[in-house]
């Protein structure tokens, strides 16, 4: 029988699904579920580890209580919920994808409202003739904070769970405070955005304290998640460049790709020598390899660089892991457990 360490929770369903499944995966990560229906699963690569499908405000609920390990979820359902719960764990903010934003809309029709103190004017408004500004949200808490921070003191607050958008147009409520990536939703219900974003949200991996602290073997595990995470999301930002140039020496061909020092790699170039399809005869010049790893936004001028200095030939490939010494995501959680 299989011994179960670490409980790892991701959505079960739609684009955080989906996300989660590419993330895992291209960092040689794979979920294997035994049918469709079932709501656990094992992860390939990560041994000791069961792998739970939930809601994402059911990850944010468990991994607080203590029944999931790490999960991932939405940093606006951790705000929503996190309060003061030091047993919830920001074990990495940001894995990349689920970027939305929380925002206050109202009908199209009300053009004299298209900021938080226009709200703020209009929630007076509405208390002098007895009734307060309705705001339908699934955020309540999120929103309460918001609202008094922005001098939005008299409203009411109506939870909505469905179909949020449609709540000014049913009559029971006059705004909405709702999440959104496009605006299309809210637009297609005839209401505008007023104001920034309320809140910033993106998929976020959170932890449990109350499991992982002096838990040798769970953190083990977590260190090698983090690691790949980290490594994998580093690396996309990394080109790898190789490049045949001829010189006198290794040193000589050294000083002519750190003669510009920001171009000439993460720590400096690897020099080799090539063997020369020509040798056997005798003739031609030494030709040497070089390689270099350069950040994405240096990749035209690193290549304009080797191109400058006597390349014949530039190749490259995008890196897909770059680790460091250590995980510094592991070294936060590792700091907050103590």
């Amino acid at each position: 029988m299989r011994t179960i360490m670490l409980r790892f929770a991701i959505p079960s369903k739609g684009s955080g699904y989906d996300a989660s499944l590419t993330l895992l995966e291209s960092c040689g990560l794979r979920v294997v579920r035994a049918n469709p229906r079932q709501y656990t699963a094992t992860l390939r690569g990560l041994p000791d580890t069961e792998v739970l499908l939930h809601r994402p405000a059911d990850i944010v609920a468990k991994v607080a209580e203590g029944s999931i390990d790490l999960g991932i979820s939405g940093y606006d359902l951790v705000a929503e919920q996190r309060g003061d719960d030091e047993n919830l764990l920001a074990v990495y903010d940001d894995l990349g994808f689920w970027r939305v934003e929380l925002v206050f809309a109202v009908p199209q029709g009300w053009i004299d409202v298209s900021n938080w103190q226009d709200l703020a004017d209009l929630a007076v408004e509405l208390r002098s003739r007895g009734r307060r500004l309705r705001i339908a949200t699934k955020y309540t808490e999120t929103v309460r904070r918001f609202c008094y921070s922005q001098g939005i003191n008299y409203f009411e607050l109506i939870d909505s769970q469905g179909a949020t958008e449609a709540a000014p147009s049913l009559g029971y409520a006059d705004i909405i405070a709702d999440i959104t990536e496009t605006g299309t939703a809210i637009r297609d219900n005839r209401l505008k955005i007023v104001g920034g974003p309320i809140l910033r949200s993106q998929a976020m991996l959170i932890g449990s304290r109350r499991t992982l602290r002096g838990d040798a073997g769970k953190l083990a595990l977590v260190r090698q998640l983090l690691d790949l995470l980290e490594a994998r999301r580093r690396g996309r930002l990394f080109y790898s460049l190789t490049a045949n140039l001829s010189g006198d020496s290794v040193e000589a061909v050294g000083r002519r790709v750190t003669a510009r020092v920001e171009l000439a790699g993460l720590h400096g170039p690897t020099i080799s020598p090539v063997w020369s399809k020509f040798a056997a005869e005798g003739t031609g010049p030494q030709w040497y390899a070089v390689n270099v790893v350069v950040p994405q936004d240096e990749l035209l001028p690193a290549v304009e660089h080797l191109r400058a200095i006597g390349a014949v030939s530039v190749t490259t490939l995008q890196v897909q892991h770059v680790f460091k010494a250590e995980s510094e995501a592991f070294a936060r959680l590792r700091a907050a457990l103590v």
